[in-house]
């Protein structure tokens, strides 16, 4: 499952990144193409005949550089269509379409530098005795048209599940179609050399980072069929940044009476208390007070008694 991860991460999620990758590209071609048109004035200037580097129409330019490593990274990213093919259990043909398209690919990279349809060419073209049209260019398109159409056939019916890379694919398609056209002079575009060489050194790179968002944007769709990458994903992007909040300050801290603090008190015997009739009451208070007249008599009779004593 690790694995699965390390594969999975090598495809840009955000949509932002893909417009960055094919923004980048054009600029990138457009402007070795604007080198290749100003490299009369520079080259007359450093005294030289021609710059390689820039000259598109050579193998060893950095504009047939860029096409070779697009290629190869292309090869890879169908690589990683045909893995996630087989960790979803597709089916066969629809898997090993994802394998030969890197193979292909990685043929294309290899013709770009070491130019293996001028070969190809010059062998079909002594083996038959003919050129066919012109000087024999149109020998290397019908062999690649047989095997770019069958395994175009094959893309096109796994891509047609995913509008966005099918809407791609299909502009590669017409633009390459639309290059071998010019390639074999069916379409003359300009009478100027050095602008039809711009115009058919600019065409295939183009194709190529076309068809390279197609196949990674495809790669994009078969990430999201694993529910737990795509959940991962979307939760860290839609994330609710949290809102910062001013400290609040500690509630006051509460002395609770503690069992220490608090007076033993020893418990107090109860004691039963039956009630008192109130007449007998009554009657007990009665008997027990004296009237005030009374007592101060009984205190006068006191006094004569002891005074008669005295005498």
């Amino acid at each position: 499952m690790e694995s699965q991860h390390t594969i999975t991460n090598l495809i840009p999620k955000g949509l932002g990144t893909y417009w960055l990758f094919f923004l980048s590209g054009g600029m990138l071609i457009a402007l070795l193409e604007f080198a290749y048109f100003k490299m009369p004035v520079l080259a007359e200037q450093l005294g030289l005949k021609t710059i390689p580097p820039l000259d598109v129409s050579l193998r060893g330019s950095l504009l047939n550089w860029v096409f070779s490593v697009l290629l190869l990274i292309t090869a890879v990213v169908a690589l990683i269509n045909f893995q996630l093919g087989l960790k979803y259990n597709d089916p066969k043909g629809r898997v090993h379409t994802w394998f030969w398209t890197a193979i292909v690919l990685i043929f294309l990279s290899l013709d770009v530098q070491v130019a293996v349809r001028e070969t190809i060419r010059d062998i079909l073209t002594a083996a038959s005795g003919t050129s066919l049209y012109r000087d024999g260019t149109i020998w290397w398109l019908i062999l690649y048209s047989f095997f770019f159409g069958v395994l175009g056939t094959r893309i096109f019916l796994d891509l047609i599940t995913y509008a966005p890379s099918l809407g791609l694919y299909l502009l590669a398609v017409s633009g390459m179609v639309t290059g071998f056209l010019v390639e074999i002079g069916f379409i003359p575009i300009f009478e100027n050399s050095v602008q039809n060489t711009i115009l058919q050194t600019a065409v295939p790179p183009s194709i190529a980072l076309i068809f390279f968002l197609a196949v990674t944007l495809f790669a994009r769709r078969q990430v999201f069929r694993d529910s737990e990458i795509a959940l991962r994903w979307f939760t860290k992007v839609w994330q609710h940044i949290p809102v910062p909040q001013l400290p609040q300050a500690p509630p006051p801290e509460t002395s609770l009476p503690t069992p220490q603090n608090q007076p033993i008190t020893e418990p107090q015997p109860v004691t039963d208390s039956k009630p008192v009739p109130a007449a007998n009451s009554s009657t007990e208070t009665s008997n027990n007070v004296l009237p005030f007249e009374q007592t101060n008599k009984s205190t006068e009779k006191n006094n004569d008694f002891e005074l008669a004593e005295i005498a």
